[in-house]
């Protein structure tokens, strides 16, 4: 079974990063490096199969792996047709 956390690139409204497993909080964290650290502490401790969502700034989710390093099979991305607008 695959679990992904989550950490949003935006705090919440209390300025607070909450770190999400499957869409559910688990954890609210004063910094984002501190919410990235928790996860990984997390998604390690569940071993193999737990991922790690990041948001980047472009409001992209990366995966991660349990230690922290890019995966070795990322999904795909869609392929995206651009045009010359004059």
């Amino acid at each position: 079974m695959t679990r992904m956390y989550e950490i949003p690139y935006q705090p919440d409204a209390g300025s607070f990063w909450t770190v999400r497993l499957g869409g559910v909080p688990i954890g609210r964290f004063p910094s984002r490096f501190e919410a990235l650290r928790a996860a990984v502490n997390k998604a390690a401790a569940d071993g193999a199969g737990s991922t790690i969502g990041v948001e980047g700034v472009d409001g992209i989710w990366r995966p991660f792996g349990s230690d922290a390093k890019r995966p070795a099979s990322a999904p795909a991305v869609p392929v995206r047709k651009l045009s010359v607008v004059r």
